[in-house]
């Protein structure tokens, strides 16, 4: 009985930690969910004062740069509200990966639960077999004095040749009488071994009732919470046409100031200083990235130096391996598999849509009638080290393929892909769009070469 009030109690400490632990844990994540809230508040509060402004200057020629310029800010604003709702998304998949977690343990818990169950179980099945058999005995004795007759003293002393003779049955019978009680009281404690088993497997199922109760409710919490990220991803993908919509009428409101002004040409020079600041963002990433490639290869080759000389080291921290892997010189194949591609700009000289002005192209644009939406490919095995927003670029796509190369994805409609996940050539990494400064649905691919951009034409085929 002590052991069995122990393991009670050991099991409902075990519950309360893992009802305070969950407890802590969304006390936590409902205060920062509220907190970016608030953000998203205050945000949408900015914006609406920026529209006001924007209505008052609105179709007064006078003030376009002014109108140029709020735009500009009101783009900005609703690019944080975006990225408070991707803090939000983060948030709530992290407190769904978390109760995904908890609800395994809880599985784990009731698979013990059951075994135990299983076990008691057998120890009855075993219990009652060994009650029949006792109880078979039993009858065999009593059947076996009903036909020997001598049931009575009167019987004995009749039957008996002498005193002595007398007395030597009394002790016989009495010997069998005491070995029944002895078969009865061992049946006795059996079936009280079966009662006090049985109430065991009632407890132990009265355990997994409420384990599965908190289980479930657990699943209602996470269908809960998808339902949160899908409405957040909608209202992401929402502000992010909007964004677009904005940045497209700044542009045609470029269009119409005087290209020869200062003030416009002040308005170009920030926009290809915010280029170069891109391309160098890239560009970083990517020296990066070969420096850690380059420090995983010294430490292997160290560590395989070191295991030669006799030190039985299993590795460290900066184990080389397929995350790092050179470029294995496989051949790239076309990101986009449809027919009718062409490219409609290519790695050379042009007018700049957006500025007007003639500047270099640094990629390559894919385009196909009806591709909006179309698989987009990776060219070729790698890591994915950038798959974000950016106003000019829209959804983009970074690749690093090892041996300082590297692809890029621009102008998505989605993502099919996350920041560090490896992706086999030939994988879906988004879909066609015309997100960020783009005049149509088509894909822009860049191939970077030791942190620089080359002509992807001698690489990436259409």
């Amino acid at each position: 009985m002590n052991n069995r009030i122990k393991r009670l109690l050991s099991v409902l400490m075990c519950l309360t930690l893992i009802f305070l632990s969950a407890t802590s844990f969304m006390t936590g994540a409902e205060e920062s969910i509220e907190s970016i809230q608030e953000k998203i508040s205050e945000y949408e509060g900015k914006i609406d004062e920026a529209q006001s402004k924007l209505d008052d200057l609105e179709g007064d020629i006078t003030k376009v740069k002014e109108y140029i310029s709020e735009l500009d800010e009101q783009i900005a604003l609703y690019q944080d509200k975006i990225d408070a709702y991707n803090d939000q998304i983060t948030n709530y998949e992290d407190a769904i990966a978390d109760y995904e977690a908890q609800n395994a343990a809880l599985e784990k818990k009731i698979e013990g639960l059951n075994a135990k169950i299983a076990q008691y179980e057998a120890q009855i099945k075993r219990l009652n077999t060994q009650i029949e058999g006792k109880y078979d005995q039993l009858k065999d004795l009593l059947r076996k004095n009903y036909l020997s007759g001598e049931t009575s003293s009167l019987e004995i002393l009749l039957c008996s040749d002498d005193f002595s003779d007398y007395l030597t049955r009394v002790q016989f019978v009495q010997s069998l009488a005491d070995y029944e009680q002895s078969i009865i009281d061992s049946i006795n404690e059996d079936i009280s071994e079966v009662n006090a088993t049985i109430e065991r497997i009632d407890e132990q199922k009265e355990q997994i009732r409420g384990v599965q109760a908190e289980i479930d409710e657990k699943i209602a919490a996470i269908q809960e919470l998808q339902k949160s990220v899908e409405e957040s991803k909608a209202l992401v993908e929402e502000n992010q046409e909007i964004v677009v919509e904005k940045a497209n009428k700044q542009n045609t409101y470029l269009s119409e100031l005087n290209t020869q002004s200062e003030e416009y040409q002040a308005m170009v020079a920030q926009y290809q200083a915010d280029i170069a600041a891109f391309e160098d963002q890239i560009s970083s990433i990517l020296a990066a990235r070969e420096a850690e490639r380059q420090a995983a290869l010294q430490r292997q080759q160290e560590e395989s130096q070191s295991g030669e000389d006799g030190d039985d080291s299993d590795g460290g921290s900066g184990r080389y391996d397929d995350y790092y892997a050179d470029y294995s010189g496989e051949g790239f194949i076309a990101p986009l598999q449809i027919s009718g591609t062409y490219v409609s700009s290519g790695y050379y000289y042009r007018t700049n849509p957006v500025t007007g002005y003639e500047e270099h192209h640094g990629g390559m644009d894919i385009a196909a009638p009806s591709c909006y939406g179309a698989n987009i490919h990776v060219c070729a095995s790698g890591t994915v080290l950038t798959a974000e927003y950016h106003y000019s670029w829209g959804n983009y796509v970074l690749v690093d393929h090892g041996g300082g190369i590297a692809t890029l994805y621009a102008h998505m409609s989605g993502f099919n892909c996350s920041v560090g996940q490896h992706v086999d050539q030939g994988d879906v990494i988004g879909f066609v769009g015309e997100t960020g400064y783009a005049t149509g649905p088509h894909l822009h691919v860049e191939v970077w070469l030791n942190g620089s951009r080359t002509d992807p034409s001698g690489w990436v085929p259409v």
